[in-house]
């Protein structure tokens, strides 16, 4: 088959780090996969990996020339089924496809993406795309905001994401914490470090990877932590896995998520996860580590109390929960398992 996938955005997020994953595992089983994208550093990647990635301008909603480039794009690759984000990637990239007669996936990464309004309500009754949703919470808002879609056309695939073969053992120093996400407020950076700021200097370190909106006024508010070595502040990277190989625990304290790829990243890579009960996140939690989940509206002190137990472990109960961790992602979400089912699911319901 050949899979097409478009995307708006200029900002790195959870959907470009799915659409890697998936364009890397689709070409590695004979499947064609190309791209048309804003952002340079996400085309650059895809050119990387393999992809036939290409730069599109978007310009403003239904942009007929935009939409006119992408169809002339088409007919000349005549992909058999094409992926969109939401909003822009539909407007544009699912019109042209729509004109085309090729099948439409949105994939659709939190409920409120979809909240109903007109725009929302033309496309969706016009395209008739088939949704994908990363999680069934997810899956559960679109139903309610949207009533009147057609309940067939809703497929729920985990992200996935591939484990590595063993975990790092955890080393003798500092417990190295992590987070991977945009610094937005609504990432709750703000209550992880509030609670670090009751632990003794030297005891964590914590590396910040990413950047955002929120990011200057905490880098200000805990520069002294910073000054001291025990937070570290990286801003945007490219190497993701690379920052989860060297740390121990990753902290998710997200207030709205519908099914984090870092979280599933970082449990793949064998890394103890706390994280906030948002969204999907339930869906893939072992039972097993149901300790060091937070409470949906919980603040600093349910995360102090969470790394102040880990930060008394032995280091040998710690390497249990990151086994612990690396299983789950093996038996609930591996990467082999949902591509399986996402080729089933293209090429015998949408493309069929």
């Amino acid at each position: 088959m050949h899979i097409s996938f478009v995307n708006s955005t200029r900002k790195w997020g959870g959907v470009k780090t799915w659409t890697m994953d998936y364009a890397v595992e689709l070409m590695a089983r004979g499947h064609r996969v190309s791209a048309h994208v804003r952002q340079d550093v996400f085309r650059e990647r895809l050119l990387e990996a393999g992809a036939d990635a290409r730069r599109a301008g978007f310009g403003f909603d239904f942009n007929p020339v935009s939409i006119l480039r992408l169809v002339t794009a088409f007919m000349k690759n005549r992909p058999d089924v094409v992926v969109c984000n939401i909003k822009k990637d539909m407007n544009i990239g699912g019109m042209a496809a729509w004109l085309l007669g090729i099948p439409v996936i949105q994939r659709v990464g939190m409920p409120r993406d979809m909240e109903d309004d007109r725009g929302v309500a033309f496309l969706l009754k016009t395209i008739r795309p088939w949704i994908l949703c990363p999680s069934h919470s997810v899956a559960d808002g679109i139903r309610r905001y949207m009533p009147y879609f057609p309940e067939g056309r809703i497929k729920v695939i985990h992200n996935a994401k591939r484990p590595v073969e063993r975990i790092t053992p955890v080393r003798s120093g500092p417990l190295r914490l992590v987070s991977a996400s945009q610094v937005n407020r609504d990432k709750g950076h703000e209550v992880v470090l509030e609670a670090l700021e009751s632990f003794p200097a030297g005891s964590f370190r914590y590396d910040v990877v990413g950047t955002g909106n929120y990011m200057e006024p905490l880098r200000e508010r805990h520069r002294a932590m910073a000054e001291r070595g025990d937070l570290i502040w990286h801003g945007f990277s490219t190497d993701v896995a690379g920052h989860l190989a060297e740390s121990d625990v990753f902290l998710l304290p997200s207030y709205s998520e519908g099914m984090p790829n870092a979280l599933l990243e970082a449990m793949a890579a064998g890394l103890i996860p706390v994280a906030r009960d948002i969204g999907g996140v339930r869906e893939i939690w072992p039972d097993s580590l149901a300790g060091l989940m937070l409470p949906t509206r919980s603040g600093a002190e349910a995360v102090r109390d969470i790394l102040g137990e880990l930060l008394g472990m032995d280091r040998a109960r710690l390497d249990e929960l990151k086994e612990t961790s690396l299983s789950a992602c093996r038996t609930t979400f591996s990467l082999t398992k949902k591509i399986d089912e996402f080729e089933r699911w293209v090429r015998d319901e949408v493309v069929g």
